[in-house]
């Protein structure tokens, strides 16, 4: 079976959630594009091309993650901040699943410098997080931020958009640097993979989105924003989407990661083979 009949169902009825949610197509100021040429770790899309679902970046983390995020080592998938390395971590596709220490300093995390076409895109991640004590998240700002994802073409202002995770372990879709957050109502398990796709654009008032699924794949959450994301300041034209944070943990953590991509199309919960090709679940 392909993989796209098999996600057919799946990504119908998350579209449906979010179409009762507000009765409404997506908002912001940008429209999806497949035809902007891009060059990532794990696929390469060419200007024109009609890829499945638009994908600009599948991995499953494979390869090696290492050196700076601007300029990885040779032969390195992705570049890293902070104590992070790939590896047999009970991946949830593959070999391989990426490891972040939480307790390092200050920035961790596996980032791709990705504009988005017109600042838009749907951003999907596996995460894994053992359990913990609620004293391991630092009381400010009280979460620990599992993606930091650039809202922007490289030439349009943009605010990265947070994914969160707080101490009763529900995660939250907010701005960088900002108190302000929009809560899913349900705890991500103890050590079992759990999916989230994040629907970013650029715009005054951009309706965000964020679907997270459980371990098989069902849809558990869903909430919708309306963010100002075309802003300019520290993160203007920065391109990075990263799987990590800024925030350290107070008390030993780490979190895993894996099947992430970034497409023009909302595609559910993908497992991505070695290719980094989508592969059926």
């Amino acid at each position: 079976m392909r993989w796209r009949s098999g996600l057919g169902g799946l990504v119908a009825a998350a579209l449906l959630v979010g179409a009762c949610a507000t009765g409404a197509e997506p908002a912001g100021e940008a429209a999806p594009s497949s035809s902007t040429p891009t060059m990532v770790a794990g696929r390469q899309t060419q200007e024109g091309a009609q890829a499945p679902g638009a994908i600009l970046l599948a991995s499953s983390f494979e390869g090696a993650v290492c050196g700076r995020w601007r300029r990885p080592k040779a032969g390195c998938e992705f570049g890293v901040e902070g104590g992070v390395e790939a590896g047999p971590f009970g991946p949830r596709t593959g070999v391989q699943a990426v490891r972040i220490d939480r307790t390092s300093p200050n920035h961790m995390g596996v980032i791709a410098d990705l504009p988005l076409p017109e600042g838009r895109a749907f951003i999907g991640v596996a995460h894994r997080v053992p359990a913990f004590s609620p004293a391991a998240i630092p009381p400010d700002p009280g979460h620990l931020q599992l993606e930091q994802l650039s809202v922007t073409d490289g030439e349009l202002p943009g605010m990265a958009l947070e994914v969160r995770l707080y101490p009763d372990r529900r995660l939250g879709l907010g701005l960088f640097r900002d108190d302000a957050v929009t809560m899913a109502e349900w705890a991500v398990p103890e050590d079992e993979w759990f999916y989230v796709v994040v629907e970013v654009a650029n715009g005054a008032a951009a309706t965000q989105r964020m679907w997270v699924f459980d371990e098989a794949d069902q849809l558990k959450a869903q909430v919708e924003v309306a963010l100002e994301t075309r802003q300019s300041w520290a993160h203007e034209g920065r391109t990075a989407q990263k799987v990590g944070g800024s925030t350290a943990s107070l008390e030993p953590l780490f979190t895993y990661a894996d099947d992430w991509y970034v497409a023009t199309e909302l595609l559910g919960p993908l497992r991505i083979g070695e290719d980094g090709e989508p592969i059926s679940s």
